[in-house]
């Protein structure tokens, strides 16, 4: 290889002699070197991972189009035939390694990895570390506990935005109130700002692009209803929040399987800064695409019994303490987690019980929503639900 990489250097200095000025010889041929020489380190990269990727059979992949999916069902399918992990083709050049197994899931988080996308969330090492060390104390409960008025007041524009369309509509789509809800509140939040953006109808279209806290629009159609405020064992749930969080437990369990069923994001992908060897024996060289695959972990069968059926229960403390570390990662795992997931709950379980006291929600039949996974889960035909106003005696 070494010999054929001088040979063609020689030629091209040969060409160059004839042709360019004397003053762009050296750097033409430098240029010209390394673009080889990468090509080189590419091909060999290439090689090594072909080789390593013959242990991960997977679906089968066009020549062109390769065999990349939208529809999460069939990837689901995918992987009770390729147990573990199988390559995902997105055109001919590029693959991911999916990881549909939490032993493989906890391999890679503790092994880190870099993000192969660039971005303000991807730093590396030391610098990484300083920053999350600086941020990780704004982020505790007790910090974080005066936004919940923030909060009760953005979910309260929402609602009243509700209790006006179910006078005009037999159903309603939630997302884009939710996106505009979670928007409203981190900007009071993080910078004290009143956008009254669930209001101002220029900013409507751009509620319904957000993706923010997809878990909580789909707990509003997983079952909740007024009996879990009985559960709670309080009418007043919404006053009780303000003082306690923490003191509602059947609200989070039910959050948390609904976080297991719709996973807020589907998919984590990271890039391996070193090779990494499995349990099982395979093993994959440093430079690797892989995508932990949240959806299917929360679906395996050998972690949960009855994966497709919504049962709170499995969060109940008795069930929870003998699960894998990683069977249940909505908000990721690992020193990379989302920083963010105690306000995500702290917001959730406000918005839930705010909504649960001024309404009966049931889904539309007829508008059964489509997942689709992006940058965060979500329906491609919207959330469409039945309100009915709730009137306390």
């Amino acid at each position: 290889m070494t010999c054929v990489v001088v040979r063609l250097i020689t030629a091209i200095w040969c060409w160059l002699h004839k042709d360019v000025s004397r003053i762009f010889y050296l750097p033409i041929v430098l240029c010209l070197t390394y673009m080889v020489l990468k090509a080189i380190k590419l091909y060999q990269w290439r090689r090594e991972l072909n080789k390593a990727l013959k242990s991960f059979p997977g679906p089968p992949v066009h020549w062109l189009f390769g065999n990349v999916h939208e529809d999460l069902d069939k990837v689901l399918e995918w992987s009770k035939k390729y147990a573990r992990a199988f390559p995902v083709w997105f055109g001919k050049f590029v693959v991911f390694v999916t990881l549909n197994d939490a032993d493989y899931a906890k391999a890679v988080c503790a092994r880190g990895g870099k993000r192969w996308w660039k971005g303000l969330l991807t730093l590396q090492g030391r610098k990484w570390f300083q920053h999350r060390k600086l941020l990780t104390p704004g982020f505790h409960y007790g910090v974080l506990k005066p936004y919940v008025s923030l909060i009760t007041k953005s979910t309260q524009v929402m609602l009243d935005k509700w209790e006006h369309l179910i006078t005009q509509e037999k159903s309603v789509e939630l997302f884009g109130h939710v996106s505009l809800m979670t928007l409203d509140s981190i900007l009071k939040c993080a910078f004290s700002h009143e956008s009254n953006c669930q209001i101002d109808r220029s900013t409507e279209q751009y509620g319904q692009q957000l993706s923010l806290d997809t878990g909580c629009r789909f707990c509003m159609q997983c079952g909740f209803s007024a009996e879990l405020l009985h559960r709670e064992g309080c009418h007043s749930i919404s006053l009780a929040c303000r003082d306690d969080l923490g003191k509602m437990p059947y609200t989070t369990m039910c959050i948390k399987e609904s976080m297991r069923i719709f996973p807020p994001v589907p998919l984590v992908s990271r890039q391996l800064s070193k090779p990494i060897t499995f349990h099982d024996g395979r093993y994959l060289p440093e430079g690797t695409l892989v995508g932990i695959n949240i959806y299917l972990i929360h679906r395996d069968p050998n972690l949960w019994k009855d994966p497709e059926v919504f049962d709170p229960m499995r969060f109940s403390p008795e069930n929870s303490s003998q699960r894998h570390s990683h069977a249940f990662m909505p908000f990721s795992a690992g020193a990379r987690n989302c920083i963010g997931q105690q306000f995500a709950m702290i917001e959730m379980k406000v918005a839930i019980a705010l909504s649960l006291l001024r309404f009966e929600f049931s889904p539309n039949p007829e508008k059964i929503p489509r997942k689709i996974p992006q940058l965060v889960l979500r329906s491609k035909n919207g959330i469409h639900v039945h309100l009915k106003k709730i009137h306390w005696h």
